[in-house]
C-alpha cells in the first residue's frame, strides 16, 4: 500500500529548500560586507562636507545633522602650489567658517606640547579649578629634560594656577599633575582625552598623555588641532591664560611655608620677538616642541575688523621656521 502526502529527504522540493536557504546566506554575508566597508569609508574620509555630519552621527548615534554648520569644512585636498615648509599647516577664518588655507590637513602627526590643550579641555569639564593639589613624586616622573613650570614634590598649588603653569611655560610637570588629581592614572586620563576628542569629531587623534611627549600612539591632525582650540576658546578663562603675558601663582611649599612662582607667556609672539602682520592681532596660542614633531603651535588671532581665525603648523624644521609660517598664513587671507 502506498503512503501519501510525505516526502522524502532529498525529494526536489527539499533540494529547492535548501538552495534557497544557502542563496539567503550568502547574501547576507555579502550585505554586512558591503556595510562594514560603506561605515569603514566614513571614518576613512571623516571630515569630507558629505560625511562629516554622517561619521559622527554613526559614532554616537544621535542626530548630528547640524555638526557642522558651525565648523570650517575642507573640501579641497588637491596637491597644493609652493607649500610652507611644515609637515602640516592650515589657517581658518572662524566667524566666518571659512577654510582659508590647508596643508596636509588629516596627514597624522606628534603634536608635542600641543596637545594641553585638550588636556585644559578635560581638566576643565572634569576638574575642580578651586581644588589644592599636592605635588607628588609620581606627579614629577617624567625625562627631566622636558619642560617644567618648576613644581616640587611636597608643593601644594591651586588647580587653576597648574592651568597657567601648563599652558604659559608648557608644564609638563603641571599637566601631569592635573592629570593624576582629575583621573588617578595616566591611563584613565588619556581615555577621557580620546572620548572628548570623539566628542569633538576629532577621530583622527589618539592621545596617551596629557603633556604631549614622544609615543608612536600618540597623533592628532592638523584639523583635529583646528576643533580642538576651536572648542577651547569659547571658554573665556582659556582665552585669559593664552593671552595674559605673566601669572603669578601662589602656593605652600613642602615645609609649610607660603611662597610664589611667576610665569611668563613662552611665545615669541608674547615676548615682541615676532610680530603678527599688519591688521592682524595674535591673542596667544599653545607651542609643542620635540625631536620627533619638531616646532608646532596651534594659535587664536584677530583681524582688525574682529573676525577671529585659528592657524595650526605642525612639524617645522626650526622655531624661526615655525614663525614664518604662522606669518605667511596671515598672507592667505583676502578680505
Amino acid at each position: 500500500m502506498k503512503k501519501t502526502g510525505g516526502r522524502r529527504n532529498g525529494s526536489p522540493w527539499m533540494e529547492a529548500g535548501r538552495l534557497a536557504a544557502l542563496i539567503l546566506a550568502v547574501a547576507a554575508v555579502i550585505f554586512a560586507a558591503f556595510q562594514l566597508q560603506e561605515e569603514e569609508d566614513f571614518f576613512l574620509k571623516p571630515y569630507e562636507a558629505e560625511n562629516q555630519a554622517a561619521n559622527i552621527s554613526r559614532s554616537f548615534q544621535i542626530d548630528t545633522q547640524l555638526f557642522a554648520a558651525d565648523l570650517c569644512v575642507v573640501t579641497d585636498t588637491a596637491q597644493i602650489e609652493e607649500p610652507l615648509d611644515a609637515g602640516a599647516a592650515l589657517i581658518f577664518n572662524i566667524s566666518d567658517r571659512e577654510a582659508v588655507y590647508q596643508q596636509g590637513a588629516f596627514d597624522r602627526l606628534n603634536p608635542a606640547s600641543v596637545t594641553k590643550i585638550m588636556t585644559y579641555l578635560v581638566v576643565a569639564e572634569h576638574g575642580d579649578l578651586s581644588q589644592k593639589v599636592t605635588i607628588t613624586d609620581a606627579m614629577l616622573d617624567l625625562d627631566p629634560q622636558s619642560s617644567t613650570a618648576g613644581l616640587k614634590g611636597g608643593d601644594i598649588y591651586v588647580m587653576e594656577d597648574l592651568l597657567y603653569g601648563m599652558l604659559m611655560v608648557s608644564g609638563n610637570d603641571a599637566a601631569q599633575a592635573m592629570a593624576l588629581t582629575v583621573a588617578g592614572t595616566e591611563q584613565e586620563f588619556a581615555r577621557m582625552m580620546n572620548e572628548k576628542a570623539q566628542e569633538l569629531g576629532a577621530t583622527g587623534s589618539h592621545f596617551v598623555n596629557a603633556h604631549g611627549l614622544t609615543d608612536e600612539q600618540h597623533y592628532t591632525t592638523a584639523y583635529d588641532l583646528y576643533l580642538i582650540l576651536n572648542e577651547a576658546v569659547k571658554d573665556p578663562r582659556f582665552v585669559d591664560i593664552i593671552s595674559t603675558p605673566q601669572h603669578t601663582a601662589y602656593y605652600t611649599g613642602a615645609g609649610g611655608s607660603e611662597r610664589e612662582t611667576t610665569w611668563s607667556a613662552g611665545t615669541w609672539y608674547a615676548s615682541g620677538q615676532v610680530t603678527a602682520p599688519e591688521g592682524f592681532t595674535v591673542v596667544g596660542g599653545k607651542t609643542g616642541t620635540t625631536s620627533a614633531a619638531k616646532y608646532c603651535m596651534a594659535l587664536f588671532s584677530r583681524d582688525e575688523a574682529g573676525k577671529e581665525y585659528i592657524s595650526v603648523v605642525l612639524r617645522s624644521p626650526s622655531r624661526d621656521i615655525l614663525y614664518y609660517n604662522l606669518n605667511a598664513l596671515f598672507s592667505k587671507i583676502t578680505n
